[in-house]
C-alpha cells in the first residue's frame, strides 16, 4: 500500500473507533454497537425464507441500487417498502433524464440498503437508508417501517406513539435531547419528521433523521435515544409490541400464512419465487447432484470464467440447478448484506465447487468513499462470508466498475485482486434470455470473464444455452482464480482475464 494512503486508512479506524457513542455520523459509515443511537439489527438469516428484491442499473446517465426485504406472511409490509423504493427512485430517474453529464463530471448515484430492527412474535420492523449524490447534493433519507400482524397492516414509524398527543410529548422531548445537534425549531410533530424510529439493543427509542432535515447546514446523521422513563407512556399499543420484538433474545415470527405483495416481474425489479429449503432433509432444490470437477490448466485450455453478480437473490438457487446440470463451476460476486440473508446458498455454491468474490457490503461506488469507507465495504463483507463459507475471498469486484487508487490500495491490505470483468450482457438492462446468451457468446474470447447478474429470472433462463454454446466453440468453463492463475496477479491489481 503507498504511505499516503496507508496513513489515511490508519487514522480513519482510529477516528472511527474514537467516535463511538456519538449521535451523530457521516453518512454511509457504519456505527459502532456501543452507539446508544444504534437501532437494533436482527439477523435476517433468522426469518425463514426471507427474500430480498433487488434492482441495479448503470449507465453513464446513473447508477442504481436498492434492494429491500420480502418477509413471509407480511405481504402488506411488501407493498408498503415497494412504495417507499418507488418513491424515492422514480423522482431520480427523472431527475436523471436520458443526458449525460458534462465530461469529468460524477455519474449521479441512489443507493438503497435495508436492515431489520425486530422480527418476532407478529411484529417486523425495516428500516430504508437511501444514500444519493447528484451534482453539488448529497445525502442520506431514512425511513423505518413497521408491520403489525396482529391487525394485518404496515405503518411508518410514527405509529409508534399514541396519535397526535404522543407525537407532541415525543416532539418536546426529542428537542430537549437534541442540543447544538440540530435546530430544534425544525423538530416538528408531525409524521414526516419522525419518519424513523426504532430501539436499541438495551430497548432505548432511537429516533433518527434524513440528513440536512433537522440540521440543514450540517452533513451527517443526527439521532437521539430516548430512556423508557421519557418514552414508554407514550407508546402505543403497537409500540409496547415493537419494543418486546425487538428486545426478543430469540426473534421468531408467527405471522399465519403468506399474502400476497406487489408484483415483482416488471422490466426493473426482481421479486421472489418458491425456493428455499424443502420440508423434508433441510436441502435446496439440486443440492448433491453435482460434484466439483478437476481444476483445470487455463495455460493450455481455452478458458472462460461465467460470474454472476449482486445476489444471492431469488433466482441463485436456481441458477446453481442450471449450472450443475451442465457440469459449471462459476464465481458468484456476492453483496454482503443479501449474502447474510441467505447463507444456505453460499454454502450450496461452496460445496459444488463455485467461487465466492467480494462485491461489498452495501453495492456503494467507492470511488466515492473514504479510504475507512471503502475498508469498511469490503472488509464486512470478507467477514460475513467467511462467518458463513469459512473462507474470506480472495477476489473483489468493485460495483460498476469503479475504481481508483484508494480502492486498489484497501484491496491490496486485505490480499484481494480486483476482477472487473471483460464483457458486460447487460442483462439489467435487457431482461431477454436470447439477447442475454447472444451477448455472452458474442463476447466470450479465450481468457473473458463474462459478467452477469444473478438477481435476474431471465439470466438464469440463458445459462443453458450459454454454457451449451460456449462449450460446442471448444470453451471450458471455470472460475476466476482458475483463469487468472497463470497470470499471478497480486492483491490490489485490475486482472480483467486475457
Amino acid at each position: 500500500m503507498r504511505r499516503g494512503a496507508a496513513a489515511v486508512l490508519a487514522a480513519g479506524l482510529l477516528l472511527g473507533a474514537a467516535a463511538a457513542g456519538c449521535g451523530t455520523s457521516g453518512a454511509g459509515t457504519r456505527q459502532a454497537a456501543s452507539d446508544p443511537t444504534l437501532p437494533n439489527a436482527v439477523d435476517p438469516a433468522t426469518v425463514a425464507g426471507l427474500e430480498t428484491v433487488t434492482r441495479t442499473e448503470s449507465d453513464a446517465r446513473r447508477r442504481l441500487f436498492t434492494a429491500y426485504p420480502v418477509v413471509p406472511g407480511a405481504g402488506p409490509l411488501t407493498a408498503r417498502l415497494a412504495r417507499a423504493v418507488a418513491d424515492l427512485t422514480e423522482p431520480y430517474e427523472r431527475e436523471t433524464g436520458t443526458d449525460r453529464g458534462p465530461p469529468g463530471a460524477l455519474v449521479p448515484e441512489l443507493n438503497l440498503q435495508w436492515t431489520l430492527t425486530a422480527a418476532s412474535a407478529n411484529v417486523v420492523g425495516v428500516r430504508l437508508a437511501s444514500w444519493k449524490s447528484q451534482g453539488a447534493g448529497a445525502g442520506e433519507t431514512r425511513r423505518t417501517y413497521w408491520y403489525d400482524g396482529r391487525a394485518g397492516r404496515a405503518v411508518g414509524s410514527s405509529a409508534l406513539v399514541r396519535g397526535e398527543y404522543g407525537l407532541g410529548r415525543l416532539a418536546d422531548r426529542v428537542r430537549a435531547r437534541i442540543g447544538a445537534k440540530a435546530d430544534p425549531r425544525r423538530v416538528t410533530a408531525d409524521a414526516a419528521t419522525f419518519a424513523s424510529m426504532a430501539f436499541n439493543e438495551d430497548g432505548d427509542l432511537v429516533v433518527e433523521f434524513s440528513d440536512h432535515s433537522v440540521a440543514p447546514d450540517a452533513p451527517g446523521r443526527v439521532a437521539v435515544a430516548l430512556s423508557a422513563s421519557e418514552f414508554e407512556p407514550l407508546l402505543s399499543d403497537l409500540g409496547r409490541r415493537a419494543r418486546a420484538a425487538s428486545l426478543a433474545a430469540r426473534p421468531g415470527l408467527a405471522l399465519g400464512p403468506e399474502t400476497t405483495g406487489p408484483e415483482t416481474t416488471g422490466p426493473e425489479t426482481t421479486g421472489p419465487e418458491t425456493t428455499g429449503p424443502d420440508a423434508t432433509g433441510g436441502r435446496l432444490p439440486g443440492e448433491g447432484a453435482r460434484t466439483p470437477s478437476g481444476r483445470v490448466d487455463c495455460a493450455v485450455a481455452r478458458c472462460v470464467a461465467l460470474t454472476f453478480d449482486d445476489g444471492p437473490g431469488p433466482d441463485t438457487p436456481r441458477l446453481l440447478d442450471e449450472l450443475a446440470r451442465a457440469d459449471v463451476r462459476a464465481t458468484f460476486f456476492v453483496v454482503g448484506s443479501s449474502a447474510s440473508a441467505r447463507p444456505e446458498v453460499l454454502r450450496r455454491a461452496v460445496r459444488e465447487g463455485h467461487e465466492i468474490g467480494d462485491h461489498t457490503r452495501d453495492h456503494r461506488d467507492l470511488t466515492r468513499l473514504t479510504p475507512i469507507q471503502v475498508h469498511t465495504e469490503l472488509q464486512q463483507t470478507q467477514d460475513a462470508v467467511r462467518k458463513i463459507t469459512g473462507r474470506a475471498p480472495a477476489l473483489l469486484r468493485p460495483p460498476y466498475g469503479a475504481s481508483n487508487g484508494v480502492v486498489a490500495d484497501v484491496a491490496r491490505s486485505l490480499g484481494l485482486v480486483q476482477s472487473p470483468g471483460t464483457v458486460d450482457t447487460l442483462d439489467w438492462r435487457d431482461r431477454d434470455a436470447s439477447a442475454v446468451a447472444a451477448r455472452a457468446v458474442a463476447g466470450a474470447r479465450p481468457g473473458a470473464v463474462i459478467v452477469m447478474r444473478d438477481v435476474f429470472g431471465p439470466t438464469v433462463d440463458a445459462v443453458p444455452r450459454i454454457a451449451a454454446r460456449l462449450k460446442a466453440e471448444g470453451y471450458t468453463l471455470v472460475t476466476v482464480s482458475e483463469l487468472l492463475a497463470a497470470g499471478r496477479p497480486g492483491a490490489g491489481d485490475r486482472a480483467a482475464g486475457r
